[in-house]
């Protein structure tokens, strides 16, 4: 498997255990291996988050905002679930389908597919169809004051936009208008 592949899958892991279990070890290496990317200033931004604390702090408050893709728009939870289980995910016990961190650790599973083609039509359509609520997530989390957070979501949606434009160009999909 391609190591490029490994390192998508393993960012879409390290939020989902942010978003999940409030740990930001992988967090904090992701971002100083990124510092030299074209997401440096993203990971900087969070690194400097990190270092004032100020991350660590605010996710002792993130249960003040919603992580469920339901309360920002219409979810047939159900349907979720049946698509989870139909790729080969199942969900683990007391753990929503709408959750942000489920949906990036199937996003992240979705990265690791043997079959390249079949593993970006997926990534593709769940990028596409699912995850256009985080922009909301995104705006709850700034009128809470929790910047720290934002940015990190912020430092997430740019990576899904890129990675969905990859995904598209790989598929020759069209940007719709």
């Amino acid at each position: 498997m391609e190591e490029g592949i490994k390192g998508i899958a393993f960012f879409y892991n390290t939020f989902s255990e942010l978003f999940l279990t409030k740990d930001y070890y992988y967090l904090n290496q992701l971002c100083e291996n990124m510092t030299t990317s074209d997401y440096s200033e993203h990971a900087l931004r969070i690194l400097e988050h990190i270092n004032s604390r100020r991350l660590p702090a605010e996710l002792d408050f993130i249960d003040e905002v919603s992580l469920l893709e339901r309360d920002y728009r219409e979810v047939d939870k159900n349907q979720l679930i049946m698509s989870y289980e139909h790729l080969g995910y199942r969900l683990e016990e007391g753990y929503e389908p709408d959750h942000i961190g489920i949906e990036l650790k199937f996003l992240a599973l979705l990265c690791v597919e043997e079959d390249i083609t079949k593993a970006y039509i997926n990534q593709y359509r769940f990028i596409h169809n699912r995850l256009s609520w985080l922009r909301h997530l995104e705006d709850a989390l700034k009128g809470k004051g929790l910047m720290a957070l934002k940015d990190c979501l912020s430092f997430l949606t740019s990576f899904l936009r890129d990675h969905k434009a990859f995904l598209m160009k790989q598929l020759r999909i069209e940007p719709s208008h």
